[in-house]
């Protein structure tokens, strides 16, 4: 096995990957027996880049995306979906959203433990042929996230400013977008009519730097758990928001739950959709599930909770959300 460290410099503060080197070292110098290298990326894209050439050379490979959210869907962008290889993150940006669903980013800094770790089967989304490993977001959140990423460019503003600079000029524009959904559920196809806040296709449980959007959605389970959530007034915002970061908004009339295997998005305008950070602007979108696209590698310790968490049947451990 070897074993690909791909650095973000960006990520995080103080340049917090590059921090790691030290680790890997120290790590490797004391299992000769293991090859590894790092891999620094050094623009958008590098993280692809450097994954489709490691998984080119066609030996067994894991990769370890070291940097935040958007490093790990480069990352994952660029290997086989299927395959062998094996992927999994160092937790080192500002979110670290995909590996709330495994526990925290805690358990993922110990880099022996991960090093050592295990494989399981995860699923992921595509968007319109774009990846997704955690969540991709309509409306509401994806306009902040869009707006923000034009802030923080500004000279002088911190992200925290760039975020409260986002929220209030999506405040002062028309809230809600009229979208026709076509949801393939469980139960048969779903479809639904009307001006909606915000909706979501979620693998994993978390986005937006800890909002627990979809606390139902298990990642290697085969199927996408689907929010969708309705047109509310100014003044029930921000008590909403309170409920849904901590992923209890069940009991609101207005929040709609569904699971399946896709859901296809028409706007009356453009709208501005977020994938694992990555925003882009369209009237129409799709997501669909693919079932255990990645083997994604996770320290033992977070599989010995889940299975003391949930059943074993012949031998097998049932996946299901921590």
């Amino acid at each position: 096995m070897r074993h690909v460290f791909i650095l973000n410099p960006c990520a995080g503060k103080k340049q917090f990957a590059l921090s790691l080197r030290e680790q890997i070292v120290t790590y490797f110098s004391a299992h000769p027996e293991e090859e590894y290298c790092i891999r620094l990326t050094d623009a958008v894209g590098a993280a692809t880049r450097i994954a489709q050439e490691e998984c080119a050379k066609g030996d067994r490979v894991r990769l370890y995306a070291c940097g935040g959210d958007g490093t790990l869907q480069e990352t994952a962008s660029g290997m086989p979906q299927g395959g062998d290889a094996e992927l999994t993150v160092v937790p080192c940006g500002s979110g670290n959203d995909y590996v709330r669903t495994f526990g925290g980013s805690d358990v993922f800094l110990d880099l022996p433990a991960l090093i050592e770790g295990v494989a399981i089967p995860v699923d992921a989304v595509d968007c319109d042929g774009k990846l997704s490993l955690n969540i991709a977001a309509i409306g509401m959140d994806a306009k902040v996230a869009a707006k923000m990423n034009r802030y923080k460019h500004l000279p002088g503003v911190s992200g925290s400013l760039a975020y409260n600079l986002a929220i209030v000029d999506v405040f002062c524009h028309p809230i809600g977008d009229e979208m026709n959904i076509v949801i393939e559920s469980e139960n048969g196809t779903v479809e639904r009519s009307d001006k909606y806040f915000l909706a979501l296709a979620a693998n994993g449980q978390y986005y937006g730097g800890g909002y627990r959007g979809a606390p139902h959605a298990i990642e290697d389970d085969g199927l996408l758990d689907f929010v969708l959530v309705k047109k509310i007034s100014r003044f029930r915002v921000l008590p909403f928001l309170k409920k849904y970061k901590a992923g209890n908004y069940d009991d609101l009339s207005y929040c709609e739950h569904i699971r399946g295997t896709a859901m296809s998005v028409t706007a009356k305008k453009d709208t501005y959709c977020t994938v694992d950070g990555e925003c882009a602007c369209s009237n129409k979108m799709s997501f669909t599930i693919l079932p255990s696209a990645y083997r994604f590698v996770v320290p033992a310790a977070v599989v010995e909770a889940k299975k003391a968490a949930h059943e074993v049947i012949d031998g097998a451990f049932v996946a299901s959300a921590l």
